[in-house]
């Protein structure tokens, strides 16, 4: 997990330029999956002209597969994801998004860490989605792989990830080694073409809930586990 990020310098302005260098003319840059190397976590390209179509498909795609997983629900478009990728995600100093994929390039599912908060040294993990089938392990190794190099390179001291409560993924991060800190009662909210799922403490019977959970930073890097 060695990188750009081990160079003098802060780590938010180190991050801000390998997104800004992310599918250029250099040499492209990786977090290697296990040891041997298994598969791959690819940098995600943020900048308009340097997006890549088979990243917005498959993104495109795959959200669409797993809509009821997110806080806003929708039917996901490749120009809404494009502008998503240029507009927030690249943009966004405490955000970064990378594609799971073989060593021969087979995109295979998404991950990526948001909310960081550099001044408390606070992210959490986002947008954890599997795109494909077989490949045992891959998703626990690829965010232990991620959640390793956030602590080791990006200096953050605490790492936490929300789920909702229908959301299959509970039990893999409970699994992975996340503990429930807290929930809190969700609200739908319909809007023309989008639900959205909003907190609200006075909501007592909502079937959804919003699972605050976090990692438990020391000794989880390098362990094993199967999703």
């Amino acid at each position: 997990m060695k990188g750009p990020l081990e160079k003098v310098g802060r780590p938010e302005a180190c991050l801000a330029e390998l997104k800004q260098a992310a599918g250029g003319p250099g040499p492209a840059w990786f977090l290697m999956i296990g040891e041997p190397a298994q598969a791959r976590l690819r940098l995600v390209p943020t900048v308009p002209e340097r997006i890549l179509d088979q990243d917005v498909a498959v993104l495109t795609r795959w959200r669409n597969r797993h809509v009821t997983a997110f806080l806003t629900e929708f039917e996901a478009s490749e120009s809404r994801t494009r502008t998503w990728l240029a507009d927030r995600v690249g943009p966004d100093r405490g955000r970064v998004l990378f594609m799971a994929e073989s060593l021969d390039g087979r995109l295979l599912g998404y991950m990526g860490l948001a909310f960081i908060d550099w001044s408390t040294g606070y992210g959490e993990a986002d947008a954890v989605v599997r795109g494909v089938e077989g490949y045992p392990g891959l998703m626990a190794s690829g965010l232990r792989t991620l959640l390793g190099w956030a602590e080791c390179q990006l200096g953050l001291g605490r790492i936490a990830v929300r789920v909702r409560s229908d959301n299959p993924a509970l039990a893999f991060y409970r699994k992975l080694g996340f503990q429930e800190r807290q929930r809190e009662s969700l609200r739908r909210v319909e809007e023309p073409g989008m639900v959205t799922w909003v907190t609200d403490p006075e909501v007592t019977s909502s079937p959804v809930s919003l699972v605050h959970m976090d990692w438990p930073m020391t000794g989880r890097v390098g362990a094993h586990d199967s999703h």
